[in-house]
Parts: C-alpha cells; sequence; structure tokens
C-alpha cells in the first residue's frame, strides 16, 4: 500500500449550548446548535446540572425539526445527570440542526439549569497538513 505524501489532520471540533427552565417554553422546538454540512458525531450528551421544580413532571427531547426526539427522548429534567445521546450519526450532507423540546407538567419551574455539548468532525476538512 502506498503512503500519500501528504495527510490532513482534523481537530475535534466541540460546541456547547446551554439552557435554563426559562429559555425552554414547555412543547415548543428550541434550536439550540447548527453543525455545519459533512458533520459526523463523535459523542453528544445532555448534562443536567440544576433539576428543574417543576410540580409533575419535566421532560426533555432532543433531536431535529424533523426528528425533534432522534438523539434523546424524554430525558429527566427534574434529576441531575449525565446522558449519553442514543445515535451518533452522519455525515449529514446539509448540516445539522439540533434542538430541544421540554414537556413539563404540574406547576410552573423556577429552577433548572443544563447543556448540551456535542463533539465532532467535519467530513472532508483539515486544520493542518502534514507532508
Amino acid at each position: 500500500m502506498s503512503k500519500p505524501d501528504t495527510v490532513g489532520v482534523q481537530y475535534l471540533r466541540v460546541r456547547v449550548f446551554n439552557y435554563t427552565f426559562a429559555d425552554l417554553p414547555s412543547g415548543i422546538f428550541v434550536q439550540a446548535l447548527k453543525l455545519p454540512m459533512g458533520s459526523i458525531l463523535i459523542d453528544a450528551f445532555n448534562l443536567v446540572e440544576v433539576p428543574s421544580n417543576a410540580g409533575t413532571s419535566d421532560v426533555l427531547d432532543i433531536g431535529t425539526p424533523s426528528e425533534p426526539a432522534a438523539f434523546l427522548d424524554n430525558v429527566d429534567f427534574k434529576a441531575v445527570a449525565k446522558v449519553p445521546f442514543t445515535a451518533s450519526r452522519g455525515p449529514f450532507a446539509q448540516g445539522l440542526i439540533l434542538g430541544l423540546t421540554r414537556t413539563a407538567a404540574g406547576t410552573a419551574a423556577t429552577t433548572g439549569r443544563g447543556c448540551v455539548v456535542v463533539q465532532y468532525v467535519v467530513k472532508g476538512a483539515a486544520d493542518e497538513v502534514y507532508g
């Protein structure tokens, strides 16, 4: 097997979306991150840092506008937890719009904070070239 004269190296890219209960109205898809064309998810997770104090229940779905629960479905926003995405996919030919949909029931929340962390690479991109 021949060795190419030059080799492209790509750094891992990381995007973070911080949110609070006030940023996520119940039942509405909220766009969080937009990844470029050719993105491939390496690792991704949701981290609830401060639990919601909504009355009965408070859950999050994470996905795309066409599949709102494509990556996480009914994650408990009332418990501190780090929950990895259930699917790592790509490359996304048109890019990826990632968002959250919160469904709260009972007394309105007055606390709740978390973040979505996505690690990805972009197919065909190179940050440095060695040769």
